[in-house]
């Protein structure tokens, strides 16, 4: 068995003498090998953790060469966010800044800047990382910045990919993402399903992807389980609400749909006689749709990825 122990990391002191600190637990075989790194929670609110949960017998009783790194909880400061008996942790309350664009590289800069720091200072010497999120309500799939990574994206077998070259794109420059490409570190995100949700299906298939990705790199003895294809896709195309009220969807993510085609329904809080009709704005493939069913006239309520816009991954 791979031995295991745990290791924690000071971040900052908060107000009234707190000390935020980061749980590391650390997994290392008999044999020399690669070292990967798995973080998640950097969002508050995202549970990605049950992905970790399964992982951990896997990783005791079949690593067989190297070292895996993990950081379940990310952001603490993100997790202490709740409101009304929610996390709400993807934009810090202290500047409204999403916690995923704030990678600057300054150790000395403010609150989110030093955690970030901190997190790079954990990973950036890994031969991998992988970054662990949830979206909306969604079935699992990868978001890699290089096409050269993608034979660790089919290895990991999610059918829909998104490839977004973030260093090109002037938000997304503070990604993780980013940074790890700053730093030579290759890395792929893993979206593992809906926020705040348990979905044993959608942890299984990501502790599976998690399982090829280690068998790839050399860790582990695995034959990757093949479903079908697995495409990559840049775009996405948005449904957004026309009323405000409360949201029915009747196309669930990953589901086919064409242009046009009824895929849920607005109840208007204007009218209670009045039933809004929620169209596919293109073909193609359900993505997400929204987390709530509360929603104002404007919210996205699904994302379509254009059937002309996958490409199979070979």
């Amino acid at each position: 068995m791979a031995e295991y122990s745990k290791k924690e990391h000071a971040v900052l002191t908060a107000g009234g003498g707190l000390n935020v600190v980061l749980r590391e637990f650390v997994y290392k075989a008999e044999k020399t090998g690669k070292a990967i790194y798995i973080q998640s929670g950097l969002h508050g609110g995202e549970t990605s953790q049950w992905v970790l949960y399964r992982l951990h017998r896997f990783l005791l009783e079949n690593l067989r060469c190297g070292e895996v790194h993990i950081v379940p909880y990310a952001n603490p400061l993100a997790w202490m966010q709740r409101v009304y008996g929610s996390t709400s942790g993807k934009f810090s309350l202290l500047d409204g800044k999403d916690f995923n664009r704030c990678f600057s590289g300054s150790a000395t800069g403010d609150v989110t800047a030093r955690l970030c720091a901190k997190l790079m200072e954990l990973s950036a010497s890994a031969d991998f990382v992988v970054d662990l999120h949830t979206s909306k309500r969604s079935k699992p799939f990868a978001i890699y910045t290089q096409k050269a990574y993608e034979p660790v994206v089919k290895a990991c077998g999610l059918p829909y990919n998104q490839y977004s070259d973030d260093a090109a794109i002037a938000a997304l420059h503070g990604t993780f993402n980013a940074a790890l490409d700053r730093a030579g570190v290759a890395n792929i995100t893993l979206e593992c399903g809906s926020h705040d949700s348990y979905e044993a299906e959608n942890a299984e298939v990501v502790e599976k992807a998690l399982q090829s990705l280690l068998g790839i790199l050399g860790m582990a003895e695995v034959v990757p389980e093949r479903a079908g294809k697995v495409y990559a896709f840049e775009k996405r195309q948005k449904a957004f609400s026309a009323a405000g009220g409360l949201f029915k969807p009747e196309s669930m993510p990953q589901s086919r749909v064409s242009a046009g085609e009824t895929i849920g329904y607005v109840y208007d809080s204007a009218d209670l006689a009045e039933v809004v009709e929620v169209k596919a704005p293109c073909d193609g493939v359900v993505l997400t749709v929204s987390a709530s069913h509360i929603v104002w006239e404007g919210d996205v309520l699904a994302e379509i990825v254009p059937t002309d816009d996958l490409r199979e991954i070979c």
